[in-house]
C-alpha cells in the first residue's frame, strides 16, 4: 500500500426551512493511479434528494482568512463558509503503515451555497478535511457513527468508531467532551447529562457505497475490494434539540450517518 494518499473534503449547509447541501471533494493518489472526485448533494424541503458527480480534476476547497471557498463552474455552483468558531483536529489512527488524520476546519459557520441556475441555500454549516495514508479497507473498523449539529450558538460534532480498534471523539463548541452513549437517536454527554435528540426526519443517502457514492468511478471493481464496495451507509438530515440542565433548549439541524462494514 505504499504511495497511497487520499485527501477528502466534506462541507455542508442546512437552512432553517429544511433545505440542505453537501459538498464532497476527494483526490486519491496510489502508485500510478490518480483519481479525482466531486459531488454536490442537495435536498429541498418536501422534495427528493438530487446529486451530481464529476471525475474531472478541479481545485479543492481552500481557506482564505476566516472563510472556506469552493467553486464548481461546470455546475454553476459555489459556496462560502464564514467560520464562527476555531477549528481542531485529531489523528484518529496511526500505525507504521500510515495514518488517518481528521481536521475539523470549521465546526460552525454561516454558509451560502449557490447550487446552480441561480438557486441557493443559506444557513449554518460545517467543514472538515481528512487525510488518509493507509488504504481504508486496512482500517480496523466495523461501524462508524458520525454527525454534526450546528445552529447560531452551538456546534456539536461526534465520531464513534467501533471494531477491533475503538475511537470516540466528541467536541462541543470546540471543547473535547465525553459521551456516555451515541446512536442514531441520541448523543448523550457525560457532562451534566446533556442530550442531543435526533429525529431522523429525512434520509439523504442510503445503500452500499458501490451503488451510491462510488458508482461513477470507472473500473470500480478493479480498484477497490468488496470490503469497501459493500460498505453500507445511511445518512440523515435531522431536526435536533440539545438539552442541557439549567439552560434553554438549543434547537437546530443535524446531519449524521451510520456506516457499517460487511
Amino acid at each position: 500500500m505504499r504511495g497511497f494518499e487520499l485527501s477528502k473534503w466534506y462541507a455542508d449547509c442546512a437552512s432553517e426551512c429544511g433545505d440542505a447541501a453537501i459538498v464532497y471533494h476527494a483526490d486519491l493518489r496510489w502508485g500510478a493511479v490518480a483519481l479525482h472526485y466531486r459531488s454536490l448533494l442537495t435536498k429541498r424541503a418536501g422534495r427528493a434528494v438530487q446529486a451530481v458527480y464529476s471525475m474531472r480534476k478541479q481545485p479543492a476547497p481552500h481557506v482564505s482568512g476566516d472563510e472556506i471557498l469552493w467553486e464548481a463552474p461546470d455546475w454553476k455552483a459555489a459556496g462560502i463558509w464564514r467560520q464562527l468558531g476555531s477549528g481542531f483536529g485529531n489523528r484518529l489512527f496511526e500505525t507504521k503503515d500510515g495514518f488517518l488524520e481528521w481536521n475539523c476546519v470549521a465546526p460552525r459557520s454561516a454558509v451560502m451555497i449557490e447550487t446552480g441556475s441561480g438557486s441557493r441555500i443559506e444557513g449554518w454549516g460545517y467543514v472538515e478535511h481528512l487525510r488518509l495514508t493507509i488504504a481504508p479497507w486496512m482500517l480496523p473498523i466495523r461501524r462508524l457513527r458520525w454527525g454534526r449539529f450546528v445552529n447560531a450558538t452551538d456546534a456539536l460534532v461526534w465520531i464513534d468508531w467501533s471494531g477491533s480498534y475503538e475511537k470516540r471523539c466528541v467536541y462541543l463548541n470546540g471543547v473535547e467532551v465525553s459521551a456516555a452513549e451515541i446512536d442514531e437517536h441520541n448523543v448523550v454527554l457525560k457532562e451534566n447529562g446533556s442530550v442531543l435528540a435526533l429525529d431522523r426526519g429525512s434520509v439523504l443517502r442510503e445503500g452500499v457505497l458501490g451503488s451510491t457514492a462510488l458508482k461513477v468511478i470507472p473500473n470500480l471493481e478493479r480498484l477497490f475490494p468488496g470490503s469497501i464496495l459493500n460498505v453500507r451507509e445511511c445518512k440523515w438530515l435531522s431536526g435536533a434539540v440539545l438539552r442541557r440542565q439549567g439552560r434553554p433548549d438549543s434547537t437546530g439541524t443535524a446531519i449524521h450517518e451510520v456506516v457499517e462494514w460487511p
